[in-house]
């Protein structure tokens, strides 16, 4: 069997594995681990990460501040799309299940 591990014929793999199947390849959106913290006073969420702090109001913060009370992973950010998510524990789950709260851009605080 010959080797199949190198960085390019993995990116031509992901490729054809996301044409084959009608979807995108992931390399527009990325997404990077974040220390969120959320003042529920105020509705706000405030997302720190490697490139930089950004704070967004959000009408669900109770419900950011559970899911990352449950979290079982990492948090991700994708600044992109505005997406936080979280892993939960769930149960018959091993990986968890990821909860995505949308921020818009027009809703930092």
């Amino acid at each position: 069997m010959p080797y199949q591990g190198g960085p390019a014929q993995t990116h031509n793999a992901q490729t054809h594995n996301a044409q084959a199947h009608g979807t995108q390849p992931q390399t527009a959106a990325r997404s990077v681990t974040v220390i969120p913290a959320v003042d529920l006073y105020l509705g706000t969420v405030t997302i720190l990460s490697k490139l930089g702090t950004a704070r967004f109001r959000h009408p669900e913060a109770r419900l950011i501040a559970r899911a990352l009370a449950k979290a079982v992973r990492p948090t991700q950010w994708c600044e992109a799309s505005g997406t936080l998510t979280v892993t939960v524990a769930a149960v018959g789950k091993r990986e968890g299940r990821q909860r995505h709260f949308i921020f818009r851009q027009d809703g930092q605080a």
